[in-house]
């Protein structure tokens, strides 16, 4: 089929990392979105349409600059491009590039950038050494257009009780799918382990990577000083990389500019299908902790609008900060988990920078359909507390239909929601945990814990003999005494 010249296609992607012997000289997070825009540029063999981008997106970073959109088309020579904010999920950069690619459909932009960068290690190698990064100042610019982010259930109150970061809610989830398999506590780390030690081998092989090393199992699941525990069952080679210099950027543009600035067939790619799903239960009213509808309705709907299904999948991109995630993917898409399921090499080994990685994963997607041309590319992502889902299927075949791209949020936010009680005492069951280790030992632990009439409540659990059970023993299921907010005793 010949696409029509409003249909949007990515054209070009960029990809860079930069390993500093001096932290302070290392280029700031706005140089290397800049250097991936360019690389972009000459990926798409036209470097006149970053002067052409009518649009000009970055998702929210650890920087501080206010609007870096507006800088990067000062720098682009983009004068008249509408800067773009968005805020910190795992899904933004595809919420970004399902939106312009329909406002290119329907005319509204020609040519848009999407790109995000972060330069932690530097930063925090310098900071180590008791000197600063250098960043350029921009405080008062305001972007053009803000993309927001939807609650997704973290909270103060819930940070009291030890849910303090996504590696818990995770880790969580970790523990109420590892109680419903019926594995026991060292079998399911090795399983997982197994997934990871997968990933680093494909990210052994990418050189867009930032941990190039193919790992054992073993090395992935023991601690050691260089592995050290985080929240059980994850060690740190389980687990996101923040860490890390890297910048990547897409260019996407209609078919007609496409033409007109001479892009070669061989470099187009399109986006066949979107999905994007949220808006679902917050974790704390979700009928089941480990659980999140959102990612299997959204999948489901995706083969739906494309009239595919998961054995047509060619290659896959599961979004991967922490092994429940890929669990979680793959069981909503339908995807096996004994196939390869990322292209990059996930969050851990490629690099996991923040809100951005989406757009390495769409690059590296990328360079994998123009290898295998009319193949079929899955990217997922995840945002928040296992809030929202997103799926995007891509091939270098132009679609058939015009772009489909569905936003099931008010179909979402009807889903059952089970009830949450903030303070409680009394008897609960133990439906899934996580505890925070300290170098061997667990400190504490976030219990989510339904009560016997169905509401759910979550405990701390600081005592040494039950947190000392948490990590050698399956206590999902056991039956537990709380005292305003804390785990006090096994029953």
């Amino acid at each position: 089929m010949t696409p029509s010249p409003h249909t949007p296609v990515l054209v070009g992607c960029g990809q860079v990392l930069q390993r500093a012997e001096d932290p302070t000289t290392a280029r700031e997070p706005l140089d290397l979105m800049e250097s991936a825009c360019r690389r972009a540029a000459e990926d798409a063999r036209a470097p006149q349409l970053l002067e052409q981008a009518s649009g000009i997106r970055v998702p929210r970073g650890i920087w501080q600059y206010s609007n870096p959109a507006a800088l990067l088309a000062e720098r682009l020579g983009a004068v008249s491009a509408e800067s773009a904010l968005g805020g910190y999920s795992g899904c933004m950069v595809q919420q970004m590039l399902d939106d312009a690619a329909l406002a290119i459909e329907a005319g509204r932009h020609e040519v848009v950038v999407i790109t995000g960068a972060e330069c932690e290690h530097s930063k925090r190698r310098a900071r180590r050494a008791g000197k600063n990064a250098p960043r350029t100042e921009q405080r008062d610019s305001q972007p053009d257009r803000v993309f927001d982010v939807s609650p997704d259930g973290f909270s103060r109150d819930l940070a009291q009780r030890g849910l303090r970061s996504a590696t818990h809610i995770f880790a969580l989830a970790e523990s109420g799918l590892r109680a419903r398999a019926g594995e026991d506590l060292d079998a399911h780390r090795r399983r997982i382990a197994t997934l990871w030690a997968g990933l680093s081998h494909v990210a052994a092989g990418n050189p867009h990577a930032w941990l190039q090393r193919a790992m054992t199992p073993e090395e992935v699941l023991t601690p050691t000083p260089d592995n050290r525990w985080i929240v059980f069952p994850y060690t740190k080679y389980m687990v996101s990389n923040v860490a890390v210099d890297m910048g990547a950027a897409l260019i996407l543009c209609s078919e007609g500019a496409a033409d007109r600035a001479g892009v070669p067939r061989e470099r187009r790619v399109y986006l066949q299908a979107a999905v994007e799903a949220g808006g679902g239960p917050p974790l704390t009213q979700r009928q089941d902790i480990f659980l999140q509808p959102t990612l299997s309705v959204g999948a489901q709907r995706l083969w739906e609008m494309a009239g595919v299904g998961p054995e047509d999948i060619d290659h896959a991109e599961l979004y991967s900060c922490f092994p429940a995630a890929v669990q979680l993917s793959a069981e909503a898409t339908g995807l096996s988990s004994q196939r390869p399921l990322s292209v990059t090499g996930g969050l851990t080994f490629s690099g996991g920078p923040l809100n951005s990685y989406v757009l390495h994963a769409t690059a590296g997607m990328m360079d994998r359909l123009r290898e295998e041309p009319g193949s079929l590319g899955l990217v997922g992502s995840i945002g928040g507390a296992i809030a929202k889902g997103a799926y995007a299927l891509y091939s270098t075949r132009p679609p058939e239909a015009p772009l489909q791209v569905a936003d099931l949020g008010h179909e979402m936010a009807r889903l059952p929601r089970r009830e949450y009680r903030e303070d409680y005492s009394g008897e609960a069951t133990l439906e899934a945990y996580a505890p925070t280790m300290e170098g061997e030992e667990a400190s504490e632990a976030v219990s989510a814990c339904l009560l016997d009439e169905g509401p759910r409540h979550f405990a701390t659990a600081r005592d040494p003999e039950i947190l000392a059970r948490m990590t050698r023993e399956e206590l999902c299921g056991r039956r537990v005494r709380i005292l305003e907010g804390e785990l006090v005793a096994l029953l």
